[in-house]
């Protein structure tokens, strides 16, 4: 089967590649191993976008943060490092801004700067690696 994929993508056809594409849909949509399934589509979306969380799938991981879910839009996010100046990725920077409120928010209350000094902190950690924010809320959360 690998060789038959493999030549299916080789020559491009593109049309051809639909119907692979269709095909692994299929048969993803028959895995009944929840866990398996979310490794295969966290593989998938790896081979798609890269370690990087995507605008769609940080939305998701937000709305599952417990015990308060999203505080802030990535709008808002956007806004909060506009007014502190900082640099970070836009996307990175609103999951973790948000998993911090949900984490911290007895501790915090509502001093934004303290949000905003941790999710920095939390991004720049020089002992981790590049891809340290997708990591840890696709693997370890």
């Amino acid at each position: 089967m690998r060789e038959y994929i493999e030549r299916i993508i080789d020559n491009g056809d593109i049309e051809k590649m639909h119907e692979l594409s269709e095909m692994l849909e299929e048969l993803l949509c028959e895995v009944t191993d929840e866990d398996l399934k979310k490794d295969y589509e966290l593989e998938l979306y790896e081979m798609a976008y890269g370690r990087k969380l995507n605008q769609e799938l940080a939305e998701k991981i937000v709305r599952k943060m417990k015990p308060y879910g999203e505080r802030w839009t990535l709008n808002d996010a956007r806004d909060i490092q506009m007014q502190f100046g900082t640099h970070e990725d836009d996307i990175d920077f609103y999951v973790v801004l948000n998993s911090a409120y949900n984490d911290f928010r007895d501790i915090f209350q509502d001093n934004i700067d303290n949000y905003v000094r941790y999710t920095i902190d939390f991004i720049k950690d020089e002992d981790a690696k590049a891809d340290k924010v997708f990591i840890y809320f696709t693997t370890l959360v």
